[in-house]
């Protein structure tokens, strides 16, 4: 049933009698059926693998689904993405299974439903799974994300969350880039975190204007992209001198626009070349530490 009604953007018929038992993919399933909205909470889905994208772009769709047993699925990837109206429970959902998380959320305005008795365990991929879901502010602090590898952008834009993530194991994390650019709610403390595989930090707290937290414990050897990491953050003044930033080759616009911040990073060992604009429209602006002087 993949692509089965993809772009069919009138389609909005009953479904709900369909024997789709021995179904495996329902990818891009009701891909851009804007004016789809009918109930499927009957179908039996338990032999489903595949869900990507399967609601993408089904903005009028708002149907509980939380009676399917997706536990053989696993990619959910993009499956609700600009699914605009969508705001139903998933709680009851095992996701055991799932790999893909990527995008999952993405845009999905309304959706604000608790997700923190789910198992993602197995899940490697995250990035963008929040992304846009002004709505969403929901705890996740009991998921085990030690799989995880790519969180890029993952609660960008995400304008209401603000929830507890400091238990979080991303040490298997490499990617980060973006991951609260634009969450303008989110302050919450996150100095557990073992970042030491992380080689992407750039924009991660783009405008994220509430942010003010301890990083001063991260390891950030591994770093190399530190491009706009906080620009326009405005309320960020917390030490960062411990940090090994030697790995970075990147640091423009680090800290433009970042109006409250105001430390000593004479300590860091960088090149000047590495950080072009760093500290524009900063307080570091006129006082920027020695090595940037040279």
């Amino acid at each position: 049933m993949s692509s089965m009604f993809y772009y069919a953007e009138s389609f909005n018929q009953p479904l709900d009698s369909w024997n789709v038992r021995n179904v495996t993919d329902m990818s891009s399933m009701f891909y851009r059926t804007r004016s789809f909205n009918q109930p499927l909470d009957k179908w039996n889905v338990s032999n489903v693998t595949h869900m990507s994208d399967m609601f993408s772009e089904a903005q009028s769709f708002n149907q509980p689904l939380n009676s399917w047993n997706v536990s053989k699925v696993e990619n959910m990837s993009s499956m609700f993405y600009e699914a605009h109206s969508f705001n139903q429970p998933l709680d009851k959902w095992n996701v055991s299974n799932v790999t893909y998380m990527n995008g999952m959320f993405d845009r999905a305005y309304l959706f604000n439903q608790p997700l923190d008795s789910w198992d993602v365990s197995k899940v490697e991929s995250m990035g963008s799974m929040f992304a846009k879901a002004r709505s969403f502010n929901q705890p996740l602090d009991s998921w085990n994300v030690s799989k995880v590898t790519y969180m890029h952008a993952m609660f960008a834009h995400a304008e209401s969350f603000n929830q507890p993530l400091n238990s979080w194991d991303v040490g298997n994390v490499k990617d980060m880039e973006a991951m609260f650019a634009g969450a303008r709610s989110f302050n919450q403390p996150l100095d557990s975190w073992n970042v030491s595989k992380v080689t992407d930090m750039s924009s991660m707290f783009y405008e994220a204007i509430s942010f003010n937290q301890p990083l001063d414990s991260w390891n950030v050897s591994e770093v190399i992209d530190m491009d706009e990491m906080f620009k326009g953050a405005q309320s960020f003044n917390q030490p960062l001198d411990s940090w090994d930033v030697s790995n970075v080759k990147n640091m423009n616009c680090m800290f433009c626009a970042a109006k409250s911040f105001n430390q000593n990073l004479d300590s860091w060992k960088v090149n000047a070349y590495k950080g072009l604009h760093m500290f524009k429209d900063s307080p570091l602006e006129s006082n920027s530490p020695k090595w940037h002087k040279k």
